[in-house]
């Protein structure tokens, strides 16, 4: 008898909503670094109902509209409450607009997502994902509470919250997940390579390691547009110029062997 494995994914899924869900409370009452750590989970539960749903072969438009419900809970609402109790609930309603950003933005940047997925395997992300954003938001928190007990740069926050909202609804494209295989001469290895030092780095250094690695993770994608924005026109005109060079050397090739073959010494072999 075939045992059904569709429910598989969803379940994940639920429990994802049920730690943004439990984030919200968990701010409520005033235990921000358990809330933060509750966003971190749930975004490592959406990391895996789609890698279960690939595996499991139950990938589906329901399952991928659902998911999207719950990182509206997870990555945005959930985050934004947290910046709210945590910071600006003293600011009156700028306050309360500023931290208000992270759930209109990324609840555009989830239906942009929707109406643009094709398939359901990714080759990248148009945008910073949601749940970076969220997991930046809440590890820059449990960050300045493991160093110094207390938020500190408040400034820095407001311009994070500000910036990985923007980012969310930009085109800047961000790496997914590697597919991990075992397979020789994987065209993923580095990026599995990177992800295997980054686990390891927050496994032993969790408070200290995962805010970092973030924002590295959030600044990707700008960089690598400056940097072919300033580098890559060169490089592409030099590959083209070797491209050129070559075809041009085997022209001339081509030419000089047709010549020596019409010659009376070449016929005469």
């Amino acid at each position: 008898m075939k045992v059904k494995t569709n429910w598989v994914p969803s379940a994940f899924t639920m429990a994802n909503m049920f730690c943004g869900y439990f984030s919200v409370i968990s701010a409520a009452n005033g235990k921000i670094i358990q809330a933060a750590w509750l966003i971190v989970a749930a975004a490592v539960l959406d990391a895996l109902d789609g890698k279960v749903a690939r595996f499991t072969k139950a990938a589906s438009s329901f399952g991928v509209e659902y998911d999207s419900l719950a990182d509206v809970v997870s990555f945005g609402f959930a985050p934004s409450y947290l910046a709210y109790k945590a910071v600006f609930f003293s600011w009156g309603t700028p306050g309360l607009l500023l931290s208000f950003a992270p759930l209109v933005f990324g609840s555009i940047r989830l239906a942009r997502f929707n109406i643009r997925l094709k398939g359901f395997d990714k080759t990248h992300f148009e945008g910073l994902p949601i749940p970076a954003a969220a997991v930046t938001i809440a590890t820059f928190l449990i960050f300045n509470i493991q160093f110094w007990e207390q938020l500190r740069w408040v400034k820095i926050f407001l311009i994070l919250i500000l910036l990985v909202s923007v980012l969310m609804i930009s085109n800047i494209r961000y790496e997914t997940l590697p597919n991990f295989s075992l397979q020789r001469g994987s065209p993923q290895k580095g990026k599995i390579f990177t992800v295997l030092i980054g686990t390891i780095l927050i496994i032993f250094f969790p408070q200290e390691a995962f805010f970092p690695l973030a924002i590295v993770y959030v600044f990707s994608g700008p960089v690598v547009v400056l940097w072919k924005l300033f580098f890559g026109k060169s490089g592409s005109e030099t590959q083209e110029k070797q491209k050129g060079y070559v075809r041009n050397e085997g022209h001339r090739k081509n030419s000089s062997q047709t010549r020596n073959s019409r010659s009376p010494g070449k016929s005469r072999e």
